[in-house]
């Protein structure tokens, strides 16, 4: 079927984080799928009261420059929702957005742990970690479950193709909601396959270790606070290394504390550096120089009772490999896809492991150059070529 229409839901857009690259460069292959005869709408709304009509709101301008894309088919698209009081409201919220999608030929739902039925001619659910079970939330009654199993029913045949960003969110997929033939793992998009060749310099290299994720509390936090913790904690072994990290940060009172308390941390030490919503070509600057990346995403959460607490697939983790940055990241989700312990990098499952695996790297140059080349070599696995021809794919099973 033609397909001229596209509405993309994504109310994080502000964040413009890897979910938002992962999304951007989605945007940059419909346009191009469809040499530019399409429309797509990114739909937002004031989730958490965010004021999706003050000046300083993203634009697609402010996208293109954070990603280094060229969107000239996409817009965004703002709809006011109440902040719902009870379930009641929250259902109502959900309807009008479900109802918007019927004006559309493509529905392509990438809003985290979403719900949302989708009622375009065509429907696609780009899965960032599954949500689970209405059937599972509501365990009051009879009737309730009766309910929320029709309700389960109609979100999951509502789609026509699920696409996990990892082995590990598919994993979960698959616990949640069963396999299905319309499910596939297609790894976000990280750079264009030129783009890796000569990003490793040696000679740039730094005593950096770097950081990079949003300054926040809900969800999946970057858990910023605890690795500056263990900065700090263990100042003689990183005495001759700064510590950076970069991210951006909303304007909720409850992640300006946070970043607040990361800040009167990192003062207490004269070695770690914050940035703040940092341009794109700063932040690729910092990968370039820094020789060690640091994630700890998930860190103090179960694995098993919170798994979306964890980092699904992990964008700046491939992004810092691809700079030679070697990775000693946390032992827990799509890290262990990335990151193979003791050959392109470290895993760790707690602070001792983390100081001492990075110790590791310190004390031997050699070793960690060895590793930087491994980890550069190996971020090829997940270029924007390869997201393209995945996707590709994708659309022609779906004749669209």
């Amino acid at each position: 079927m033609k397909i001229s229409k596209v509405l993309i839901l994504n109310p994080y857009l502000p964040t413009l984080g890897g979910g938002e690259k992962h999304m951007g460069y989605l945007c940059q292959f419909i346009e191009e799928y469809y040499h530019y005869e399409v429309d797509i709408d990114i739909l937002v709304h004031n989730y958490n009261e965010v004021d999706i009509y003050a000046d300083d709101y993203v634009t697609i301008d402010d996208v293109n420059k954070q990603f280094g894309l060229d969107l000239k088919k996409t817009k965004i698209r703002k709809i006011d929702l109440e902040m719902p009081k009870n379930k009641i409201e929250s259902m109502r919220n959900k309807t009008m957005v479900e109802d918007i999608t019927k004006e559309y030929d493509l529905f392509i739902n990438f809003m985290f742990l979403s719900k949302h039925i989708g009622k375009a001619k065509v429907n696609m659910y780009q899965c960032m970690f599954p949500p689970h079970r209405f059937a599972t939330e509501m365990k009051n009654s009879i009737m309730d479950q009766m309910v929320a199993k029709s309700m389960d029913k109609k979100f999951f045949n509502s789609y026509d193709s699920i696409v996990s960003n990892s082995k590990y969110t598919n994993h979960w997929l698959a616990e949640y909601w069963k396999p299905h033939k319309k499910e596939t793992v297609i790894y976000p998009p990280v750079f264009h396959e030129a783009d890796i060749a000569g990003r490793y310099d040696e000679n740039k290299k730094k005593n950096i270790i770097i950081s990079v994720g949003r300054f926040f509390v809900a969800a999946h936090s970057k858990k910023q606070l605890e690795m500056v913790e263990f900065f700090v904690n263990n100042q003689e072994v990183f005495k001759t290394y700064e510590y950076h990290l970069v991210g951006a940060v909303s304007n909720l009172p409850a992640d300006l504390e946070y970043l607040d308390k990361i800040k009167k941390l990192a003062a207490t030490v004269n070695n770690v550096f914050i940035h703040e919503n940092c341009k794109y070509a700063d932040l690729m600057e910092l990968y370039g120089k820094a020789k060690i990346f640091w994630h700890g995403t998930g860190y103090g959460v179960d694995e098993n009772l919170e798994p979306e607490k964890m980092e699904h697939f992990g964008i700046t983790t491939v992004e810092a490999m691809s700079f030679g940055a070697v990775p000693v990241v946390i032992n827990k989700g799509g890290q262990k896809e990335t990151v193979e312990d003791g050959v392109n990098g470290f895993r760790w499952d707690n602070e001792k492991e983390c100081v001492e695996n990075s110790k590791k790297l310190i004390d031997d140059d050699e070793l960690r150059k060895k590793m930087a080349v491994i980890s550069a070599e190996r971020s090829k696995d997940y270029s924007i070529e390869e997201f393209y021809n995945r996707h590709r794919e994708v659309f022609h099973e779906l004749q669209i």
